[in-house]
């Protein structure tokens, strides 16, 4: 969808529902936040996304979820409830099981990972692409794991600033449509002057893609200020704060590898659901793609 001033309002209204995705939020009063009538808004709301907002809401907190139950082995289920807006354990159980056809405590066993690869039936992180599109097959091509340690050794953990991104946000996206669409997002940017050659772009991902369903993935895609204002684009502030991050020339490693190769067998840094995940890529000066992977951390 072209991005337009409407829609940038109601980018604004997401990522409040992101920030407060423990506290209740009204219908009225979302409309309210993006100058609409409650009816409107809703409308508006559901052909941007294609949910109602009362059940994007509710999806996304699920999500929260259950990146909490694993990331977070040491806080109760009920806690996790309590801070993802469930009213109670009940209420959180029965709407846990209707996503994501398990229990909680299945799903903390390790229940995600037999859901991220059969539910979701695809390569878990393919929205991390940007490539040129005769190069596609790079992002079909089935993940292999890497080498034990290799990636492991590559990353750094480090203090990265904040942000401030004017972006557009794909919805139902991924894989080769989505690095296609992005791909012409820094096409017309850059026919348009607004991005000389090596501007850095960033790709936001606020969850973790192998949980998400296609029809559910939402991906910013933009780059750091304009050269003058354009009300089609979205803007946020990407949080500064601690990243495990992963350099890249040549190549396009995934965010899985991360996972599984370092995060997942250290016993310092454990993921910060409350930031995103973030990619950032620029044209190298011989031509083809460099960057860095960025999965924000906390100390556990």
């Amino acid at each position: 969808m072209k991005p337009t001033s409407r829609v940038s309002r109601l980018y604004e209204v997401m990522d409040l529902m992101l920030d407060s995705v423990g506290d209740p939020l009204a219908l009225k009063n979302l409309a309210a936040s993006a100058s609409y009538s409650s009816f409107h808004f809703d409308r508006i709301f559901r052909e941007l996304t294609g949910f109602s907002a009362v059940e994007y809401q509710r999806k996304r907190r699920l999500r929260r979820a259950a990146h909490l139950l694993r990331h977070e082995p040491d806080v109760s289920i009920l806690r996790i409830a309590q801070d993802c807006g469930f009213p109670s354990n009940a209420a959180f159980a029965k709407a846990f099981k209707q996503q994501f056809a398990m229990s909680a405590k299945a799903w903390r066993e390790g229940g995600w990972r037999a859901y991220m690869d059969q539910q979701v039936g695809r390569e878990s992180d393919v929205s991390y692409f940007v490539a040129e599109p005769d190069n596609l097959d790079v992002i079909l091509a089935p993940y292999c794991p890497p080498e034990p340690g290799s990636v492991a050794a590559r990353i750094r953990v480090q203090a990265l600033p904040a942000i401030k991104l004017r972006y557009q946000r794909f919805f139902g996206q991924s894989g080769a449509a989505l690095s296609i669409a992005c791909n012409d997002f820094i096409c017309e940017r850059e026919r348009r002057g607004d991005a000389p050659p090596g501007t850095p772009w960033y790709g936001v991902f606020d969850e973790d893609p192998g949980f998400t369903g296609e029809r559910e993935y939402c991906y910013d895609f933009g780059f750091e200020g304009l050269v003058r204002p354009d009300p089609s684009l979205g803007m946020r502030l990407l949080p500064a704060g601690s990243y495990a991050c992963l350099d890249f020339c040549g190549e396009w490693p995934r965010f899985r590898s991360m996972y599984e190769d370092w995060l997942d067998r250290q016993t310092v840094w454990r993921l910060d659901s409350t930031r995103p995940h973030i990619q950032m890529v620029e044209r190298a000066p011989e031509g083809g793609w460099r960057g860095w992977l960025a999965l924000p951390v906390k100390k556990r």
